[in-house]
């Protein structure tokens, strides 16, 4: 008989149990210093010179695929916490607290808290868990990094923990394919049922996962 735990609770409780609250906690204690920042910043600070209501943290167009490949390069920077002890991930953690809580600050001065959250909550309800999964497999392979060099554990890394990370990342990138298809195609058609306001211009249509 075969005791040997199945990937969902390997996956579970060797990588996602410990991590991903901790990150959660950074990314949301940047969010909160972010939205205190925000109250400060004028809206017109997110648009590009000559454009309207352009982020210059996103793609000039919002189609599925220019949201895909901006935020899978952000990912992708998140990931190399596995070869900087970690670094890496926890200041994307904070680079993209910091911009969603200025957003949503500066969203709140043109719309209702309702319409920021139909702008937001549809497609960073996906794109959230995504961040955090890979950001988990970040500092994991980073704290790992920093036990091996001080022979704590014997073994850098291995081919288990290597498969069960690949696990973890293809299922955040199918989870960000889908976000970024309905930030495309349905955010703005939701949040227009609660206002009459033209969106088009609205911080916090512009919100998705940071570039690098």
């Amino acid at each position: 008989m075969n005791d040997r735990p199945s990937l969902p609770a390997r996956l579970f409780h060797r990588w996602l149990l410990r991590y991903v609250p901790v990150a959660a906690l950074i990314l949301l204690g940047s969010v909160l210093l972010g939205y205190g920042l925000g109250n400060q910043v004028p809206a017109e600070w997110l648009q590009n010179p000559g454009t309207t209501g352009e982020n210059p943290f996103m793609p000039a167009e919002l189609t599925t695929l220019s949201l895909t490949i901006n935020n899978l390069g952000a990912l992708l920077v998140m990931a190399l916490g596995a070869i900087s002890l970690g670094s890496m991930t926890v200041l994307s953690l904070i680079l993209n607290g910091l911009l969603i809580g200025v957003v949503v600050g500066i969203a709140l001065k043109q719309v209702s808290p309702i319409v920021v959250a139909a702008l937001i909550v549809p497609h960073g309800l996906i794109e959230i868990p995504a961040l955090l999964i890979v950001a988990a497999v970040g500092l994991r392979f980073g704290w790992h990094t920093i036990q091996y060099i001080r022979g704590s554990v014997d073994t850098l890394v291995t081919e288990q923990d290597l498969q069960e990370a690949g696990w973890l990342l293809v299922t955040a990138a199918v989870l960000i394919v889908i976000a970024a298809y309905i930030e495309a195609n349905l955010t703005l058609e939701i949040a227009s049922q609660y206002t009459d306001t033209d969106l088009s211009g609205v911080a916090a249509d512009r919100i998705a996962i940071a570039p690098r």
